[in-house]
């Protein structure tokens, strides 16, 4: 059986994809496979770049725009592979990576989750950091270790939880590590095995995203701690009509306000274009209110 499936979920980048799967193809680990969803990527320097590749490690899909969430949840579905590594398309895996987390998630069987630390690299400013975070415990709700492309996962878990949840749009990785650990433990390796770059077309560069990233954080951490105190999921059991019902309470109200001030002071520390409050407000509202619309449907 194969040891390690990766995959990733292709949007544009063209110029860039050639790094990610050359580092992957790289790998020193013996036995892996790669799955590549392209995501209807508009460009077709996209499809060009990934069918140049004759590799039978690597399997690409092509397949009409689904969105992240789908897209990533497709290509886990075609793999064969007890551990299940994420890759961020433009990232670079070091070529060590997929083989110590896959020996740290075998030598720990309580493990739902490997993690590393990585550098980042804002192709906006040119600026570059680095991330060197301490494993969460078992039962994390706010998530500020992990990037995302740097993880791997016990496949068996993964499907116990149910993977991706599909309401999310943004945020699907915290909801997925939040109920990974509510019966599990994480590993992190503590060495620089992953460079995680910020595009103009991603979460972190885009107000816009990140607003709706907080909403849906505000509301998923509000969902769990009901979860926890009654064995109820309104997620699970609403979908979008979870957000209608639990966007009025108090912690999502307070948590979406304290989030529209971060960004604020975010991008102006950045000298980046400022976002205005009242229209993020706007957003949010009609946001709710549309989950509200689905919810009564």
């Amino acid at each position: 059986m194969t040891k390690v499936s990766v995959v990733c979920a292709v949007y544009n980048r063209a110029a860039y994809i050639g790094d990610t799967i050359d580092s992957l193809l790289s790998q020193d680990l013996d036995d892996f496979e790669i799955i590549v969803v392209n995501d209807g990527s508009p460009d077709p320097k996209v499809r060009n770049v990934l069918d140049a590749y004759d590799d039978p490690r690597l399997r690409v899909i092509h397949q009409e725009n689904t969105g992240f969430t789908m897209a990533i949840r497709r290509a886990i579905e075609a793999t064969t592979a007890p551990f299940i590594a994420i890759q961020g398309a433009g990232d670079v895996s070091s070529s060590t990576r997929l083989r110590l987390q896959y020996e740290a998630l075998r030598a720990q069987p309580d493990a739902a989750i490997a993690g590393c630390y990585y550098r980042t690299r804002n192709f906006r400013t040119g600026e570059f950091s680095e991330a060197s975070p301490a494993a969460p415990v078992e039962g994390t709700i706010v998530f500020n270790c992990f990037s995302h492309g740097e993880l791997m996962y016990r496949r068996s878990v993964y499907d116990a939880v149910g993977g991706y949840r599909t309401v999310f749009s943004v945020g699907q990785g915290s909801d997925l590590w939040m109920r990974l650990m509510r019966d599990n433990v994480a590993v992190m390796i503590p060495s620089f095995l992953y460079e995680q770059r910020y595009f103009s077309d991603g979460v972190s560069l885009s107000p816009a995203k990140r607003a709706t990233r907080h909403v849906m954080d505000a509301v998923r951490v509000e969902n769990e701690k009901l979860f926890r105190r009654t064995g109820f999921d309104h997620i699970d059991q609403y979908g979008a009509g979870a957000f209608g019902m639990l966007g009025g309470r108090w912690g999502v109200r307070r948590e979406t306000a304290r989030a529209i001030l971060k960004i604020e002071q975010s991008d102006r520390k950045a000298s980046t274009s400022h976002i205005d409050a009242g229209i993020l407000t706007r957003i949010l509202a009609l946001s709710i209110g549309l989950f509200r619309v689905l919810r009564i449907r």
